[in-house]
């Protein structure tokens, strides 16, 4: 990943990290010394990608799935900035600040994107829980965030764009406020296929909604924004500036 500066270890089969993990760690606001929990971490991507970006902190990565946390303590011992990350292999459910250890100024989830019941389920049992809501949910994650958020701290999500209404209704439901929203498309022209927001506790009415981004310029080539992220650019550009987005 970013051209060197992460190298990851993922399985061959089941359960492999795609272009949403990169996109939702450039999204997230973090500056240094916070305090971060990445709900269902996978192999550690965005929990890897945020504790290079903070310098100094402290992140939880948590994952249910045995072989994925197995994967993601591998990248931690490999890459710059994993003393920052520890690994929990547990449901995010279990999750208090007990076991933290205190409160999280940052939630991050990329949860599972199916509900039960939709869509063909994966006969591979990994990828099954990682893509439909068998282990864990959007509002479950959303209720174990503010469970561990000081007041005013945030949780940040991406998300099918279709399921944008449920995603609105979960947070609110579970006493978390949308704040900042950007719509995720394919290419210039083609209806939205994600969405980023990030929600707070305690936060009030007011939405920003920021300029969408395009994770294809033409064809199969990729937006120059999305080349910034890919590459490290952003990734540079943003331990300069921490906290920046």
């Amino acid at each position: 990943m970013y051209n060197g500066r992460l190298t990851l270890f993922q399985p061959k089969s089941g359960y492999r990290f795609s272009v949403d993990a990169p996109l939702l760690a450039d999204f997230v606001r973090v500056g240094p010394g916070r305090t971060v929990v990445d709900l269902g971490t996978g192999v550690g991507v965005i929990a890897l990608t945020l504790a290079r970006r903070m310098g100094q902190g402290r992140v939880l990565a948590v994952e249910v799935q045995r072989r994925l946390a197995e994967c993601a303590a591998m990248n931690v011992a490999e890459n710059p900035g994993g003393a920052r990350v520890e690994v929990l292999n547990m449901d995010w459910s279990g999750l208090n600040q007990e076991v933290l250890g205190g409160r999280a100024d940052i939630v991050v989830c990329n949860p599972p994107y199916r509900g039960l019941g939709t869509g063909r389920v994966s006969p591979d049992q990994e990828e099954a829980v990682a893509r439909h809501e068998i282990r864990g949910s959007l509002l479950s994650a959303a209720q174990t965030a503010l469970r561990v958020l000081t007041p005013g701290g945030s949780l940040a999500v991406i998300y099918p764009a279709s399921r944008l209404t449920g995603l609105m209704t979960s947070l609110r439901a579970a006493g978390l406020e949308p704040k900042r929203l950007r719509l995720v498309h394919s290419r210039p022209g083609e209806k939205a296929v994600l969405v980023l927001v990030e929600a707070w506790a305690g936060g009030g009415e007011e939405l920003e909604v920021a300029p969408p981004f395009y994770i294809y310029h033409l064809g199969e080539d990729y937006s120059a924004e999305t080349e910034a992220i890919l590459s490290g650019k952003r990734l540079d550009e943003k331990e300069e500036r921490p906290g920046s987005f």
